[in-house]
């Protein structure tokens, strides 16, 4: 178990150019995540956003990966909606993507932990996430700076505009 929790601490990050990755899912994610009730997939709906702010969020969030030596691609070790939505954007030639590549052998602990543990983290902060969204809007118009429309939060969250009213 030691020997696996150092492991896990030793990954590489690279960031490399979205338009130029090779990435393709694990065969154990696939596996894992084939009774998943949403199904990921590029969105058009994400084009009014400024490239300057699609480009931070994918760097809040970096994508694990293992690197596949057979065919010089990336397996990717989870899902991400975040990367699925922005691949349909016009400028995604000028998107870079950062990967965190972990060794072969942590492939399952690297798993479980973004598919579970993950998951549960980001559902336990989700139950009034539409709330927060709503009051921080409020907050941020009150220090005077610019907002985004409700229909672009809306749009990326495939919710109504009143949501955030």
């Amino acid at each position: 178990l030691k020997r696996m929790e150092k492991l896990i601490m030793k990954y590489k990050q690279k960031s490399i150019p979205l338009s130029k990755a090779k990435l393709k899912p694990h065969p154990l994610l696939i596996e894992l995540t084939k009774n998943d009730v949403i199904q990921l997939r590029a969105n058009q709906s994400i084009d009014d956003l400024p490239i300057e702010v699609i480009q931070s969020l994918l760097d809040l969030h970096p994508l694990a990966v293992i690197f596949d030596t057979d065919d010089n691609s990336y397996l990717t070790l989870t899902t991400s909606s975040i990367l699925e939505r922005f691949k349909a954007h016009p400028l995604k030639a000028k998107l870079n993507l950062r990967l965190l590549i972990y060794p072969q052998e942590v492939t399952e602990q690297v798993l479980l932990t973004t598919l579970l543990f993950d998951g549960a983290l980001t559902l336990f902060s989700k139950s009034n996430l539409s709330t927060n969204i709503k009051h921080r809007l409020n907050c941020i118009k009150e220090q005077g700076i610019a907002t985004p429309k409700q229909y672009v939060l809306a749009n990326l969250a495939n919710t109504s505009p009143s949501t955030f009213r």
